[in-house]
């Protein structure tokens, strides 16, 4: 369990070191008023390769049982120079020391400082790409992972920075005008990335619903959905807010949108932890106790759609659920807003995790 929150919170830190370098290139003018913790930029560095440092640990720990006669220090190491993901911790780590000692040593406002901070993170960006499932099946999927974490990271990581650390004015119309395009494209990309990885990943999107894996995967999706309407809304619908003016309401509901991006970290967190379902998993079915508790003991992975009632019930409920969304925002009724997508999310799953079989 412990792996999980590690994962989470690795990307986490690539967000907010993301989101801070990406607000240096922004004019005053032209965002919030941010006033960080300090220190908080330097701790979300370290946490890149600290956090990172828990899956090679936890390997360890497993080929120790198949290596007893050698110590965890020589696995340890073994680890760190025969794997891909060891190997990319090393760069990480040092890539990660170099930017602390420019942001120490330097004004992280200079152009000069900033393009190399700008330029080291996306290499540490690529490291963690590299050491990927994907990029284990494909070098597509290298690039795949890499723009993945890279886009997901900048623009969840202003959104955070944005949403908890105003304090003062919101140069809300200036800020929506650039970040509002900017995140469209971070989401497009996300989206086009995620697409090539499953090609790389999964054989068959619907046959991975009967697995573990693949039902993270149609949670995430899911989730991403009250995501974007919220961010649609938190964009465009800026009579709300009174384009800014109202500091109450506009800050809930940014944060509240963190919260939904948060979830999703932590369901991409387990996914990384997984096997993934690629070529040939489904040659000896394993299906999930979710699986197995819907649609009993007897069951095999090639799904095909089978349709019922009580499986479109519950996405009509779901759909319903999410359409009245919009009437709660508009009402400012938080409570609201986060049961009915929690409907849309709970019931949209099940329901289709029964429509097939």
């Amino acid at each position: 369990m412990y792996i999980y929150i590690f994962e989470t919170l690795l990307y986490l830190s690539f967000a907010l070191t993301g989101g801070y370098i990406l607000l240096l290139f922004v004019p005053d003018w032209a965002k919030p008023q941010i006033k960080l913790p300090p220190d908080l930029f330097q701790y979300a560095l370290f946490g890149i390769p600290l956090f990172s440092l828990m899956s090679i640990i936890r390997t360890v720990f497993i080929l120790r049982d198949f290596a007893e006669n050698l110590s965890f220090l020589q696995v340890l190491f073994i680890v760190l120079k025969d794997y891909s993901y060891g190997n990319a911790w090393v760069w990480n780590l040092i890539i990660c020391t170099v930017m602390y000692i420019v942001f120490q040593l330097s004004d992280p406002a200079r152009a000069g400082i900033k393009w190399t901070l700008a330029a080291a993170w996306c290499l540490s960006v690529l490291a963690h790409g590299w050491a990927s499932h994907p990029a284990g099946f494909s070098s597509w999927g290298f690039l795949a992972q890499s723009a993945h974490v890279g886009a997901v990271s900048v623009w969840l990581g202003i959104l955070i920075i944005v949403a908890w650390f105003t304090r003062g004015a919101w140069n809300w119309k200036a800020f929506v005008r650039w970040y509002t395009p900017f995140a469209i494209g971070c989401m497009a990309l996300v989206t086009a990335a995620g697409i090539a990885m499953m090609f790389i990943l999964i054989d068959g999107y619907l046959n991975a619903w009967g697995i573990a894996y693949g039902q993270a995967l149609l949670l995430k999706h899911l989730i991403f959905v009250p995501l974007l309407l919220l961010a649609f809304m938190n964009g465009w619908l800026s009579k709300i807010t009174r384009d800014g003016q109202h500091t109450k309401a506009l800050r809930r509901w940014l944060r509240f949108e963190t919260l939904l991006a948060l979830s999703i970290l932590i369901i991409t967190a387990y996914m990384g932890i997984q096997e993934p379902p690629h070529e040939g998993e489904f040659k000896e079915p394993d299906p999930s106790p979710l699986f197995r508790l819907l649609h009993g003991e007897n069951v095999q992975l090639t799904l095909d759609w089978q349709w019922s009632a009580l499986p479109l019930g519950l996405i009509l409920t779901g759909v319903i659920a999410l359409s009245l969304t919009i009437a709660s925002y508009k009402r400012e009724n938080y409570r609201l807003f986060a049961a009915l997508a929690f409907i849309f999310v709970s019931f949209s799953f099940l329901g289709l995790l029964m429509a097939v079989n």
